[in-house]
């Protein structure tokens, strides 16, 4: 299996790796590997460091931004290192990676995901609670990764944080979670792409600014929706922990029957999982069309540097270009009398020519 970065056989510009198979599985290993740091960042990390908000967050941004920027320092030149369906599906639709490489793509990004996910929640259940009812287990685990886990309203990072410290009634509802996914995962997949070559090769700085905009659109997104910015991430720690919500909602429901204490149940990860699909793909969408919008631009717009190597051919190939040249603007000149009525034909220069050539001859014999 092929892993290496391959050369593109009209020059010396690096390409992905030609073997399909060697891309996959990076994006699978690669995907495992830095949702598995993020998981335990936003799960692990939050817990341990839940009393202090605002050093979490940016704590938080810098951690996940840095595994990203770590796994494209690694896996960059084989797959192009997208770890994310929304930079998948702009790539596309620019043309830089094919459609098949696109759905094996997003599925090895999902699997990766689920498996970092599951191999979280099997960390987390204590020794303890090998003695315990399974779902004793599962509301232990969901305790812990429920700051891991993408959502809104009652389920957003800010707001579970808040009712803890005794803050109720804000919330931040689905509007405001698809703001801010769709605005934060914009910036992210722009900064991606523009990080790539046109052939979806990451540049020597694409590590670097990978981790500095997943960075800060994690410290940004996070408080209000966990800061999935990437549908794999979101649905991953979703399926794992399906039942341990379930469990603790099934746990609050017992323990309201035998006291007066009220606690209030938790959104089935699931049930909000939709968020974190459309709107990274509606901002990959998006910025895929401003990147072809700006392409056609710049095609039909001649750079100084085309101009002066334009001007370096004619000179270099003599008048045959310069009557090419000349040919083609009478063509555009005569298209142009034609769209006001008059008619115009290199035949009429001609004829206008020989009657001015005898007009002087005549001259010239009566003189």
């Amino acid at each position: 299996m092929a892993t290496s970065t391959a050369t593109s056989p009209a020059s010396d510009e690096a390409t992905l790796s030609t073997s399909r198979v060697a891309r996959v599985v990076t994006e699978l290993v690669g995907s495992f590997l830095v949702f598995l740091a993020i998981y335990a960042i936003c799960s692990i990390g939050t817990v341990l460091n839940s009393m202090m908000i605002g050093p979490n967050i940016l704590t938080i941004g810098l951690l996940v931004g840095l595994a990203y920027g770590a796994i494209t320092y690694l896996f960059g030149r084989v797959s192009g290192a997208h770890l994310n369906p929304a930079v998948s599906l702009a790539s596309v639709l620019l043309g830089r990676i094919g459609f098949l490489d696109f759905i094996l793509y997003v599925i090895a990004q999902c699997l990766g995901a689920f498996g970092a996910a599951e191999l979280i929640v099997k960390l987390l259940v204590m020794p303890t609670d090998s003695s315990t009812s399974s779902s004793s287990s599962l509301y232990s685990v969901y305790t812990w990764i429920k700051y891991a886990i993408n959502g809104v309203r009652d389920d957003s990072p800010l707001t579970t944080t808040l009712t803890q410290m005794g803050i109720s009634g804000i919330t931040f509802g689905v509007k405001f979670g698809v703001l801010f996914e769709v605005a934060m995962t914009a910036i992210v997949v722009a900064i991606v792409l523009k990080s790539q070559n046109e052939n979806g090769v990451p540049k020597a700085n694409a590590w670097l600014v990978t981790a500095l905009g997943y960075g800060v659109a994690t410290a940004v997104a996070y408080p209000f929706t966990g800061a999935a910015l990437n549908p794999a991430r979101a649905t991953g720690i979703a399926l794992a922990g399906q039942s341990a919500a379930q469990s603790y909602n099934d746990s609050l429901t017992a323990s309201a029957s035998t006291s007066s204490t009220t606690a209030t149940a938790v959104t089935l990860p699931l049930s909000q999982l939709w968020i974190f699909w459309v709107a990274p793909l509606l901002a990959a969408a998006v910025v895929a069309l401003v990147f072809l919008v700006v392409r056609q631009l710049h095609s039909d717009t001649k750079s100084p540097a085309d101009i002066v190597e334009e001007k370096a051919e004619l000179a270099a190939n003599g008048p045959a270009d310069q009557i090419a040249i000349d040919a083609e603007d009478s063509a555009k000149a005569g298209e142009q009398l034609a769209a006001v009525g008059i008619t115009y034909s290199e035949e009429d220069d001609d004829a206008d020519a020989d009657d001015a050539t005898d007009a002087d001859e005549a001259a010239d014999t009566n003189k």
